[in-house]
């Protein structure tokens, strides 16, 4: 599902290229030709994410846009990576006219479910014929659990790739992927404003995070209280303490506007479930 889109130079031919980044997806890359749009191939279709947004800005001053991709984070329930995916499975499985998802990890080779027994088999209910005890169940994977015919139906998405990070534009779709500091793993990072915060000529990032809206088996993302990350210039960020920051966001972030009126430069927090907050830059940060 796309939750993010952005136009930007990926291509380095003055055009705008449309990328879209999304949860159960790979960023993905679509140039505009004449009538029609056509995908383009690069290096971070393998990323299969949990992507919350994604921005493009020149970080490093090279004359190439590059990319901002926010993620689930480091600190999620699920740690997926390459070789131990998370997958989703989606069909009827049970044939009663209502779309079932199954959610799963990799242990030691084989895709078990993440949810517990009671609750799979509220789902789906021809699953209690199995009469398993939570012992047997906890050793199952879902080919062993749901019939071959029907899990050969179903649509299958990945998720193997948890960290936000910034995608350095190397040119002809070829990105260097560098993770964003520990302290922004710590939650998702759902919103991001690019913006020069110290005065020093280069941009600089401000994000915003959390997610709560998971079962209560996952948790809940909530470690992040809005986060300032400083350029060096070449496209690294350095975290920057909340003391200095002064942002004390605990919601859900959702988007960040920045809005210039006569001297002052003021950030508008949206999130959800609350009233937007509002933060004036006022001292440069160093």
């Amino acid at each position: 599902m796309v939750t993010s889109a952005v136009f930007a130079d990926v291509l380095g031919d003055r055009k705008k290229e449309l990328v879209l980044a999304g949860e159960w997806m790979s960023p993905r890359v679509f140039e505009y030709n004449t009538d029609h749009f056509t995908e383009v191939k690069t290096n971070l279709q393998d990323l299969y994410g949990w992507w919350q947004t994604v921005s493009a800005a020149d970080v490093n001053g090279d004359g190439k846009e590059d990319l901002i991709l926010g993620n689930i984070g480091e600190n999620f329930y699920l740690r997926p990576d390459k070789d131990h995916p998370v997958k989703l499975w989606v069909s009827d499985f049970d044939n009663n006219g209502i779309t079932d998802k199954i959610l799963t990890y990799t242990i030691e080779g084989k895709d078990k479910p993440v949810f517990l027994k009671h609750d799979l088999e509220d789902a789906m209910p021809f699953l209690k014929k199995q009469n398993l005890r939570h012992e047997d169940y906890a050793k199952k994977s879902i080919e062993e659990l749901i019939p071959s015919e029907a899990l050969k139906k179903a649509s299958v998405k990945l998720f193997n790739y948890d960290a936000s990070v910034v995608a350095i534009n190397k040119g002809d779709g070829k990105f260097s992927i560098q993770k964003l500091p520990p302290m922004v793993q710590l939650s998702s990072v759902n919103a991001v404003q690019c913006m020069d915060v110290n005065g020093d000529g280069f941009l600089d990032l401000v994000l915003g995070g959390n997610l709560f809206n998971f079962q209560p088996q996952l948790e809940q993302l909530d470690a992040s209280m809005g986060a300032v990350l400083l350029n060096d210039g070449k496209g690294n960020f350095l975290w920057t303490d909340v003391v200095h920051t002064g942002l004390h966001l605990k919601g859900q972030l959702r988007d960040i506007a920045k809005i210039q009126a006569k001297n002052k430069t003021i950030l508008v927090f949206l999130q959800n479930d609350e009233v937007p907050l509002v933060y004036q830059l006022k001292d440069r940060l160093n």
